[in-house]
């Protein structure tokens, strides 16, 4: 049953890995990037730790719509990931003739790749079954994220000017609706 609870986020960092970096990238930002490998860390420490002392309760709804939800995230993470094309980094960073995305889901909201990554985690920590787990991971990465969006927006914003201002004022940083 961990297998099970873990595919999703063994998806995830799949996806990660097979993923080229992009030539000419210059990197902007490496603060947010260990705060992320903190909070995965984390996310994994955690439910690990649930697992080796109760087991994850293979038969509570909560573990397989926590599934069902981080394949759901993952989905979106790979969509988000194939619209940017090339421009797609791990790292926050300018590359040689960037610019702003607006098709896809990023018509919508500036950061599905994000979303996509939280929803993923939420849906492995939901997994658990263990209300610990999902607030500590929500927590960890809702701070880092917050965080990296905020690098990165200033980041384009000093590159893009008002076209990412202009971007901006008709799209949702997150989620539709809300933020």
């Amino acid at each position: 049953m961990i297998g099970l609870a873990y595919s999703p986020v063994i998806l995830y960092i799949f996806l990660e890995s097979v993923r080229e970096q992009p030539r000419g990238e210059r990197r902007k930002d490496r603060i947010s990037t260990l705060l992320l490998g903190a909070a995965l860390c984390l996310m994994v420490a955690c439910p690990t730790l649930v697992f080796l002392s109760n087991g994850f309760p293979s038969q509570h709804l909560f573990f397989y719509l926590g599934i069902f939800i981080g394949i759901a995230g993952v989905w979106l993470r790979w969509k988000a990931m194939r619209t940017l094309g090339r421009f797609f980094s791990r790292n926050i960073g300018i590359q040689q003739e960037h610019r702003v995305i607006d098709t896809g889901f990023y018509r919508f909201i500036r950061h599905p790749g994000y979303l996509g990554t939280l929803i993923t985690f939420f849906g492995f920590a939901l997994s658990t079954c263990w209300w610990p787990v999902v607030l500590i991971n929500g927590c960890c990465f809702l701070i880092a994220y917050s965080y990296r969006m905020h690098v990165e927006e200033k980041m384009l914003i000093a590159f893009f000017g008002s076209a990412y201002r202009n971007y901006q004022s008709r799209t949702w940083r997150l989620i539709p609706l809300i933020y």
